[in-house]
């Protein structure tokens, strides 16, 4: 029996069967489909982390009052920010330890203004003078960043200047607003000039700077009554190689009640979560690929009890055990090549629709794809081996005289 005949007929044979093999191909596809779209998302999330990364920039420490780690990382990026802990002697502190160029506050409170009639609900953000200068992913679409000296200025987001929904902008160089803020059951309203207005930039870390109205720090801190303390301290250590050293540095002048974070312990924490999501998939595609090869075995097992005397007939005529073995085995090929291929393609697709949703960059990844429908081939040969090699040694007289 030639190689593309057994290929046809195999197809044929599926042909007939095709509700069986159907149930087959969808326990294979719901397998792959999990693995795929749940891969591609944890790849989507490990993207994200790197292009925020990328944002701080790789020279960067972060100081915040707090026990540990695990306390920030289970607040949120605008919690933090909206506590205060670190104070003047604090600056002082970290700005003479070795390594360490630049520092800037941050801090954020909620404040309100009103134009042509319309109030906005805005987050107030205190920056210190070098805050551009350590973050130089950060970008001025229109005018300019506030200088040292700088009082009743402000830059603003692009959502701030150009509200969603709005036809035109709002906001621009030059113009003036006022802006409210409450401290207790006292309000306070000064009036701020628009010097910049950022690049449009996104999320990093929870807090999206396109929503946010921008001040020097100085002016914060009087209109906010915070004493000179902020949320968190950024530190600038210009040679990357010397960041291991500041931050041990920083965490022994600093003692137990402030935690230094570094990019490094962000990857170490998206490390952590795809290794679980990791382990989740793996799971799931035993379960799901072991239940598809429960359906293969069982299916072909029929078909061979069903075609046990077209066997004896191919035998008769000079059918070698490999040809029917290689008749059946093409049957899982054809099985788990289709499972694979839809499964892969449903699960990008639902990737993407997901990401989409929640705001993660997902990629069709053709080494993915390639990985996935591997893997769904070999579940489906290894499960037809047994049915495949049990028809392949039948007897021919028995198997004629099958009825």
């Amino acid at each position: 029996m030639k190689f593309f005949d057994a290929l046809f007929m195999s197809a044929q044979g599926l042909s007939e069967r095709k509700y069986r093999v159907a149930l087959n191909v969808l326990g294979i596809l719901v397998g792959c489909a999990a693995v795929t779209g749940l891969i591609s998302l944890a790849a989507g999330m490990n993207l994200q982390v790197k292009d925020q990364l990328s944002v701080i920039g790789v020279n960067t420490l972060f100081i915040l009052p707090g026990e540990s780690e695990e306390a920030a990382r289970s607040m949120s990026a605008t919690a933090i920010l909206d506590s205060d802990g670190l104070t003047w002697r604090d600056k002082e502190i970290i700005s003479g330890v070795r390594g360490v160029t630049q520092i800037s506050e941050l801090a954020t409170n909620s404040g309100s203004f009103t134009v042509k009639g319309e109030t906005y609900s805005v987050k107030v953000m205190g920056l210190g003078d070098n805050f551009l200068a350590i973050n130089k992913a950060l970008k001025i679409a229109e005018g300019r960043f506030f200088q040292r000296g700088d009082k009743a200025l402000i830059v603003v987001g692009k959502n701030v200047a150009h509200p969603p929904g709005e036809d035109e902008p709002i906001l621009g160089v030059g113009d003036r607003i006022k802006l409210t803020v409450k401290l207790g059951v006292e309000e306070k309203t000064v009036t701020l000039r628009v010097v910049g207005v950022l690049e449009e930039q996104g999320s990093v870390f929870g807090l999206n700077s396109d929503d946010i109205i921008g001040l020097p720090f100085r002016t914060y801190d009087q209109l906010y009554e915070t004493q000179g303390s902020c949320a968190i301290i950024q530190a600038y250590i210009r040679d990357p190689d010397d960041i291991e050293r500041v931050e041990a540095e920083l965490e022994r002048v600093l003692g137990d009640d402030y935690i230094v974070v570094s990019p490094n312990s962000a990857i170490d924490v998206m490390k952590q979560v795809t290794g679980t999501i990791q382990a989740v998939l793996g799971g799931i595609a035993a379960i799901s690929l072991f239940v598809a090869g429960l359906g293969i075995v069982n299916t072909m097992t029929i078909s061979v009890n069903e075609r046990t005397r077209e066997i004896g007939i191919f035998k008769a005529v000079g059918a070698r055990s490999m040809d029917i073995l290689l008749l059946f085995l093409s049957e899982a090929v054809y099985t788990g090549l289709t499972g694979g291929v839809l499964g892969s393609g449903v699960g990008f697709a639902i990737g993407i629709l997901v990401g989409g949703f929640i705001g993660l960059p997902v990629r069709v990844d053709l080494m993915l794809a390639s990985g996935v429908i591997s893997f769904a081939l070999f579940t489906s040969v290894l499960s037809g081996v047994g049915p495949a090699w049990r028809a392949s040694k039948l007897d021919p007289v028995t198997a004629l005289r099958h009825e």
